[in-house]
């Protein structure tokens, strides 16, 4: 490192494209055992960063990074794969092509861009969770193939499909199915609209929802400070102004997520049990990590993934995300969690929660965590 922060002092034809690309690809790792990442957007920026990381003394950690992969849930900007990760990947361009095969013996639906699709049409169930499944499953595979492979998986709501596939739970074509009907009968509920609120804690917040009993819920359980409500249109305006006028002193944060159905609350009950009937037989599997579930913030079993009645429950329940990542840093050192997202969604409320008091964020500090859609995808 110090002799690129020389480098970077000393010479003017530096320029940041062209250092990155001889870094990663045309110089020789093999003697080295570590590497250290930059983000950055300037050469004076990294100038900076390489001399303050050069000047510091590493630390050696006493244990193996374990990696937990985190599936994201519904509410992420989605558009289109990049034609980029398609076009020089093999394993992610097959796998793609793979799950819009067996989507199609469902439906006739296309996912790949060549295809392409309106923004408008990306908020539809029936083409955003089948997108997102995908995307989440191909990246997965080929971070496999490139040797990361994770001790765990969490999956955020409809990301525990993913999760479980990934893990061995569900085969791929079984996992299609269930993708296929959750968001086919999804997409028939009443409209609604589901709220992030965060800085404040989420008991506050409960309290605060008693006079929408029925109408307003709490759909997941992010962090202690951070939750999403979901329910009908009128009442959440109501509570969204409640809340924005009760916590104005304290720095709350309101976001309302660009999904059309109040997910995981009562207006999920109609189709429950055509759920569980439709995806029915699952096969069961063995699988070969770990999966927390977040029904249950627990570790569920073969047995589990492997009923229409789980997944069924799982629609409707409200996802406990802070308990599951709970579970999974317990007991384990050196954690770093890696988001299968199209971006960077749930950073924030991983780094709130607290394990053994310590916060995953301390255990952020001592490890590298990679973003990699942010990376690997172009979807703006």
């Amino acid at each position: 490192m110090a002799d690129t922060a020389d480098q970077l002092s000393t010479r003017n034809s530096v320029t940041l494209p062209s250092l990155a690309y001889t870094s990663a690809c045309r110089r020789s790792h093999a003697s080295y055992r570590y590497r250290k990442a930059f983000v950055t957007n300037s050469l004076q920026h990294l100038q900076q960063e390489v001399m303050s990381a050069a000047s510091t003394e590493p630390t050696m950690s006493k244990v193996e990074p374990q990696l937990v992969f985190v599936f994201c849930g519904n509410g992420v900007t989605l558009k289109e794969f990049s034609e980029a990760l398609l076009s020089s990947e093999p394993v992610f361009r097959d796998k793609c092509k793979e799950i819009e095969a067996l989507f199609q013996k469902h439906a006739p639906i296309s996912l790949l861009p060549a295809r392409g699709h309106r923004p408008k049409d990306l908020l539809n169930p029936e083409l955003s969770q089948p997108l997102l499944f995908t995307l989440q499953v191909a990246l997965a595979s080929l971070l496999k193939y490139w040797g990361i492979k994770p001790v765990a998986a969490v999956g955020h709501s409809v990301g525990e499909v993913a999760a479980a596939h990934f893990a061995g739970y569900l085969s791929l074509a079984d996992a299609v199915k269930l993708i296929h009907h959750r968001s086919r009968l999804q997409a028939k509920t009443a409209a609604g609209r589901m709220l992030v609120v965060g800085n404040i804690p989420v008991q506050e917040i409960a309290e605060r929802l008693h006079p929408y009993s029925g109408k307003v819920c709490i759909a997941a359980f992010n962090s202690p400070v951070s939750c999403t409500l979901s329910g009908n249109s009128d009442s959440m305006d109501a509570v969204q102004r409640d809340l924005a006028q009760a916590f104005s002193q304290r720095n709350i944060f309101l976001h309302v997520l660009n999904v059309p159905a109040a997910y995981h609350s009562p207006s999920m009950d109609t189709i429950l049990g055509e759920l569980e009937a439709t995806i029915q037989p699952l096969e069961k599997q063995k699988g070969e990590i770990e999966v927390i579930s977040t029904l249950t913030g627990v570790a569920a079993s073969e047995k589990d993934f492997a009923q229409g009645r789980f997944w069924a429950q799982h629609t409707r329940e409200p996802v406990a995300f802070a308990q599951a990542i709970k579970t999974a840093a317990k007991d384990r050192e050196n954690m770093v969690f890696v988001e299968i997202s199209p971006h960077q969604e749930l950073k924030e409320a991983i780094t709130s929660i607290k394990v053994n008091k310590e916060t995953v964020r301390e255990m952020y500090n001592y490890c590298i965590h990679p973003v990699l859609l942010d990376c690997f995808l172009q979807m703006t």
